[in-house]
């Protein structure tokens, strides 16, 4: 045999070997790659993409079925599902059940992190009672922070505000002497006799509280509350320590001016925006300083931290009134315009901001738009021109047909949804899908429970439901605690952070309000 013949036939055979394992290799890489993508060969021989779930439930280790069977794995889990409708029930003994029919979408992820089953056969029990010195006494206001960790109330007339921490199963009770902080707080000579709901402030003086506070704002770390206070006609904005009341400022007296609305900006309500005479400026309370102007003209605005989108309203140099959306990024020279928008259309606005995106919202009339990325940039060209882009803004929806007016846009506590409402009707956006659902809920009142879950309180009872409108329960059936306790004021009812207990106020048969809580989990 030729020796040369046989070196030529063994190098053919080598590379046809090594190019069959580099084919081989290339094909099982692309293999995982698709099916680690989510594609997979149908049975008619397509290849198809699925989506995958990610299904969480409160509490964990829950039952799950999927299109009627049981899955082997509890909760937290993840599924890759086939494009279409997935029926999925979650169940644990002692609780509730959670069910829904969820729409899968190919190459999706879709984070399903907020059922919640609620424990079978509660006992509601009384944490304190309020107005127990005197029952006659009723709220001046009760207010449950932001990160569900605490609460604030104040009784009629009282100098005093009581701070509650329920980050425990002991509630501790801080009292806040606020006779010398609020406007409305009326020194009352020695000899008048009057008595107060609360202890007697510093010094043995005897205060009682005058005005009327309007609303509440806390801020994101619940270190400080910003109120709203009305007085003798006039308003008044006053940033409350709570962890030092000495260090409260009133907005309204230290800078002289009127503002129509405040809205805190940052994690400690250090930096605010308010608005005043259609003007937006920003208070920087640690050092007591209020910007030049920022926007003119400002008919309505929303704040996402320190972004804003503003709706504003000019005249043109012929007088025709030119109405415009925009956006505007704290510390840039100036706005960036959006849309203009016709002088008589109903215009709602919200800025949201979700997975580190922005949300800008906006319904014109029945019809809803948003756009998500980052906030436009305020730049200028060469010749000192404004540039406008909006290239880097994504379409979440475009003109989407709302099936009722909206009177307002809000969002939810942590930015996913948005909340186009008109009364009891409300049209929801899931900001992750971009699916728009429509229902009439049982109360007018926009009220979460936590943050992706809607209550009303109905005949003394505690109705919750997801932001969808499904999985309505009422929590007084599943409570197995006696009549006295069964039924719930219209105050807020919330669920505490690490989603243990429930509060709410009842009233006992002797009036005495009572700060009531039940184990949701045990």
């Amino acid at each position: 045999m030729d020796y040369e013949e046989k070196r030529r036939k063994q190098a053919i055979r080598v590379i046809i070997a090594e190019v069959g394992m580099v084919v081989s290799v290339i094909v099982i890489v692309v293999v995982a790659v698709m099916a680690a993508m989510g594609f997979f060969i149908s049975g008619d021989g397509q290849i198809v993409q699925s989506g995958l779930v990610q299904l969480h439930s409160l509490p964990t280790g829950a039952s799950v079925e999927l299109d009627g069977s049981t899955l082997f794995a509890r909760t937290n889990l993840s599924r890759t599902l086939p494009e279409g409708e997935h029926y999925f029930k979650i169940y644990r003994e002692g609780y509730d059940t959670w069910e829904k029919q969820i729409n899968v979408y190919p190459g999706a992820l879709m984070r399903l992190y907020y059922p919640r089953l609620f424990l079978q056969n509660r006992a509601a029990e009384q944490a304190l009672a309020l107005n127990k010195s005197d029952s006659k006494l009723g709220l001046e206001f009760y207010s449950p922070s932001r990160n569900r960790e605490y609460i604030l109330y104040a009784l009629d007339n009282s100098p005093t505000w009581h701070l509650l921490d329920v980050r425990g199963d002991k509630v501790k009770d801080t009292i806040l002497d606020l006779s010398g902080i609020l406007p409305g707080m009326v020194e009352l000579a020695e000899d008048s006799g009057a008595e107060t709901a609360a202890n007697l402030p510093a010094e043995n003086k005897k205060f009682t509280f005058e005005g009327k506070i309007k609303s509440l704002e806390w801020s994101a770390n619940a270190e400080k509350i910003l109120a709203e206070v009305e007085y003798a006609g006039q308003e008044s904005w006053v940033l409350v320590n709570l962890n030092d009341v000495s260090k409260s400022l009133d907005l309204t007296e230290t800078f002289g001016l009127d503002f129509e609305r405040v809205e805190i900006i940052d994690n400690s309500a250090n930096r605010l925006y308010v608005l005043e005479n259609h003007h937006l400026r920003q208070i920087d309370a640690g050092n007591k300083s209020l910007s030049k102007v920022l926007l003119n003209n400002i008919e309505d605005f929303d704040s996402s931290g320190s972004s804003v989108i503003y709706l504003n309203s000019s005249k043109d140099k012929d007088g025709k009134v030119v109405r415009e959306i925009g956006s505007y990024r704290d510390g840039e020279e100036g706005s960036v315009p959006i849309l203009k928008v016709d002088e008589g259309a109903a215009v709602q606005i919200a800025l949201s901001r979700f997975y580190e995106e922005d949300y800008i919202c906006y319904a014109i009339n029945q019809k809803l738009t948003i756009v998500y990325g980052a906030l436009p940039t305020y730049k200028k060209d060469a010749e000192g021109e404004q540039e406008v882009d909006l290239s880097e803004l994504k379409e979440l929806l475009n003109g989407y047909e709302l099936p009722h007016l909206p009177k307002a846009l809000e969002t939810s506590p942590d930015g996913e949804y948005l909340v186009a409402q008109d009364e009891a009707q409300f049209m929801v956006t899931d900001l992750a899908t971009a699916e728009v659902v429509d229902y009439e809920a049982i109360s007018p009142k926009l009220k979460w429970f936590d943050a992706s879950m809607m209550y009303a309180v109905q005949d003394g009872e505690i109705i919750v439901w997801d932001f969808d409108g499904q999985n309505q329960r009422n929590l007084a059936k599943s409570r197995a605690g006696n009549a006295d306790t069964a039924k719930t004021l219209g105050e807020p009812v919330f669920v505490t952070a690490n989603n243990r207990w429930i509060y709410y106020l009842t009233k006992d048969k002797d009036g005495v309000l009572q700060l009531t809580r039940e184990r949701i989990w045990n």
